[in-house]
């Protein structure tokens, strides 16, 4: 005991050195700050489908913006100006249709319209579904009737509805702008506001939720700071694909001559258009095939899109 008292005495004190503290330093973090949103776009970056479906609904949105403005021929042109299904040229890039049309005039202005009309739609969508959903699932006592709701809605051709609907608002001289948002987005709201309905009820008694209930927050607080945030990748999942959805809607409606009348062009119109003088279409396939898949790149990408981002926002992926 006492040589190691020796050692520990007479051990070299210039080994060590004090150098005092600072609180500045104590409160530094070791690791870099962590951003949720920039793991988001991290993670995003990390997915080559979604890359390259990013960079295919980019090429889509630059041809919709500017293809008008690189080559135009209005759809009210006299038929004796474009010949009849005239196949790619360099005059006509896309080909004309049998109604004497120029198909990339068509298509791309049809593009305008056709998103214009779908961001639309996902816009009230959410937020009616936001709302309706959260309030929905915090609130039980309003099950007995969304749920009849929902069970009717389900159970009913959404086709069928949507075609009723418009068949009254044309009856009545609705702008057809308005009558399509309308009947996408009367019970489109639906999907999304049951989807929020059946995850909140499973996180609403979580301990942390109880916690705030027990310090007196407000419902809204309690939506908004511990209930919408655990669920964004679901949200985020739903509204992606409502773009699509509701593309394809317009593109129903328009195949029963339920949506804009001639020369209000979209997507819808293009493809109906492309089917209607006869069997043109079966010996002239390119009418049908180009507008189709501009459509198909459209929806597909926003889809996969949509499902990457649900990937990268969810919360368990991330530390």
């Amino acid at each position: 005991m006492v040589e190691l008292e020796k050692v520990i005495k007479t051990d070299d004190e210039s080994l060590f050195e004090i150098i005092g503290s600072s609180e500045e330093e104590i409160e530094k973090l070791q690791t870099a700050p962590y951003s949720y949103w920039r793991e988001v776009f991290k993670t995003l970056l990390h997915n080559k489908v979604a890359i390259v479906c990013f960079g295919l609904l980019f090429i889509i949105l630059f041809f919709t913006i500017f293809g008008p403005m690189m080559k135009y021929y209005s759809p009210t042109l006299p038929e004796s100006e474009l010949p009849e299904f005239e196949f790619i040229s360099k005059d006509h890039w896309f080909g004309t249709n049998g109604k004497h049309q120029d198909i990339w005039s068509i298509v791309w202005r049809g593009s305008q319209l056709s998103l214009q009309i779908a961001v639309t739609v996902s816009i009230v969508n959410a937020i009616l579904g936001l709302l309706i959903g959260s309030i929905w699932g915090f609130f039980p006592k309003l099950d007995p009737i969304l749920i009849e709701i929902r069970n009717f809605i389900n159970n009913v051709p959404g086709l069928l509805l949507n075609m009723m609907f418009m068949k009254l608002f044309n009856a009545n001289d609705v702008p057809t702008f308005l009558a399509l948002v309308i009947v996408m987005t009367i019970f489109g709201w639906l999907g999304l506001a049951s989807t929020l309905r059946n995850n909140i009820i499973i996180i609403r008694n979580r301990d942390f939720n109880i916690a705030s209930k027990t310090l007196g927050s407000k419902p809204t607080s309690i939506i908004t700071h511990n209930l919408l945030p655990f669920l964004v990748s679901i949200i985020v999942t739903v509204l992606a694909t409502s773009i699509p959805g509701a593309i394809d809607g317009e593109v129903s409606l328009a195949f029963f001559n339920l949506s804009f009348n001639y020369p209000t062009i979209t997507l819808g119109k293009v493809i109906t258009n492309s089917t209607s003088n006869g069997s043109g279409w079966l010996s002239h396939p390119y009418v049908m095939l180009i507008p189709s898949m501009v459509i198909i790149i459209m929806t597909v990408s926003f889809y996969y899109i949509g499902f990457s981002l649900a990937d990268a926002t969810d919360p368990r992926m991330h530390r």
